[in-house]
C-alpha cells in the first residue's frame, strides 16, 4: 500500500539529518526518495521491477530537478 508523503517527511525528518543517506531496498516509485531529496538527503534505492524503476527514475528527477539539480551545493 502506498505511504503518504507526509508520513514519509516526518520519518526522514525525525531519523535523520541533512546529508545523510537514506536507504529503501523495496523502492517501489520512488516516494522515499523524491521527499529525501526535498530534505537535503542523499539516497540509495533498489527495486527488481521495471516498471516501477523506471517510473521511480523519473519521480526522482523530477526531484532533483524542482531542487536544484542534483549537484546543487557542490563548489
Amino acid at each position: 500500500c502506498p505511504l503518504q508523503l507526509e508520513v514519509i517527511r516526518r520519518g526522514i525528518t525525525l531519523w535523520t539529518n541533512p546529508g545523510d543517506v537514506v536507504l529503501s531496498p523495496f523502492m517501489g516509485v520512488g516516494s522515499e526518495g523524491y521527499v529525501a531529496i526535498e530534505l537535503d538527503r542523499r539516497f540509495v534505492g533498489i527495486e527488481l521491477k521495471g516498471s516501477y524503476y523506471r517510473q521511480a527514475v523519473a519521480n526522482l528527477a523530477a526531484a532533483a530537478q524542482k531542487s536544484g539539480g542534483l549537484f546543487a551545493g557542490i563548489e
